[in-house]
């Protein structure tokens, strides 16, 4: 009963997957802390301490902490290293001068958005020529793309949560410390503005108050969510519920596959059941012929499910009586399941047809099984 699969009739195939979560520490209804989302404020200020030793150390003791349980367990983390460590790894900026210089640019700025305002004329000399103002351009100046201050607000969403990255574009934070609700977006390449001053943004010109300047950074590759501007906004992200609370949404990415085999029946194969019903007053007999397979090796081609109701020996007498419709010459089993097997004739994956198929033997037929892992 069992047929190989030619490697040509295999195929598997990726596919990116999105899924949305919202959260929130609003209006005493705090989502985010029970699904292990923390958030935490980072400040600038010294690193440089004493230990009792009298060598330089970052001194714990006086700190500024943020505080967090997960698991039952309190975690600290401080606010100065913390800033060090997001101001290094997620703000940092190019000069435009790094250009023509022999240093590199940081790794972590897109290039996309560095307009600088002169561009290499000439590589030999390092000399700038002006370039005019594009407005279908960024400009990283103007923006403020990538640049912290003195205090910035962090969303951490555990890993599990984003899966392979946050998708692009997908981050989306209501912000209620102004008492008015504030939605903050990304652009896709991992800036936030206010979506009330998209328009600015995307030209390039802020107002005068600076609204439609960036107001931080994410990571979709870490799952960090960095706010930093020198304004009132975001406040809610650092302040807890109530009143100053927030609201973050945003989409996780997995890559899953689809595996797609081929069952190929050929005419006048697979008619014969294995039914119960079909043996004589269903005793579940069935016929054996004489073959050179070892009758374990046959038990499992006609019968796997129940292989072991059977004996193995030397001596199986199969009663060879069947109803009398299995003889007739347009009796045909219909298929229902097809059942996929390793080369050890382990179950796999079953695949339930819709219908019941009537399997005529004068037709070859083909089955497509699918699913993802």
């Amino acid at each position: 009963m069992f047929t190989p699969i030619r490697k040509e009739d295999k195929q598997v195939t990726p596919y990116t997957i999105h899924k949305e979560f919202t959260v929130q520490n609003y209006a005493g209804i705090n989502t985010a802390t029970d699904l292990g989302i923390f958030q935490a404020e980072a400040i600038t200020g010294s690193l440089q301490g004493f230990a009792s030793n009298g060598r330089p150390a970052f001194e714990t003791s006086s700190a500024q902490v943020n505080t967090f349980v997960s698991g039952g367990n309190t975690f600290n983390v401080y606010k100065t290293p913390l800033y060090e460590q997001i101001k290094h790894n997620f703000f940092e900026f190019a000069n435009p001068n790094n250009r023509v210089s022999s240093q590199p640019q940081p790794q972590n700025v897109l290039d996309i958005y560095c307009r600088p305002w002169g561009h290499p004329k000439s590589h030999e000399t390092g000399s700038l020529t002006t370039l005019s103002f594009d407005e279908k351009s960024y400009h990283w100046q103007t923006l403020g793309l990538r640049k912290i201050y003195n205090k910035a607000n962090v969303v951490s969403i555990p890993q599990n949560l984003f899966g392979e990255g946050i998708r692009s574009g997908s981050i989306e934070i209501t912000d209620y410390s102004s008492g008015d609700a504030l939605t903050i977006v990304d652009d896709g390449y991992g800036n936030l503005y206010d979506q009330a001053y998209e328009t600015e943004f995307n030209n390039g010109r802020p107002t005068a108050d600076g609204s439609g300047s960036a107001l931080g950074v994410v990571s979709y590759e870490y799952g960090l969510v960095m706010l930093s501007t020198t304004s009132s906004y975001y406040e809610g992200i650092a302040s807890g519920s109530g009143a100053t609370g927030w609201k973050l949404k945003w989409e996780s990415t997995k890559t899953v596959y689809e595996h797609e085999y081929q069952c190929i029946i050929p005419s006048e194969k697979y008619n014969a059941s294995t039914n119960i019903s079909t043996t004589f007053q269903r005793s579940g007999s069935i016929t054996i012929p004489s073959s050179s397979v070892s009758s374990l090796d046959l038990l499992r081609q006609v019968m796997p499910p129940a292989e072991s109701q059977y004996s193995t020996g030397s001596s199986i007498n199969a009663a060879t009586t069947t109803e009398g419709f299995v003889t007739h010459s347009f009796f045909a089993p219909y298929i229902t399941t097809v059942g996929l097997y390793n080369d050890a004739g382990d179950l796999l994956a079953v695949a339930k047809t819709s219908r019941a198929i009537r399997n005529d033997p004068e037709i070859a037929m083909s089955f497509v099984v699918r699913f993802d892992i």
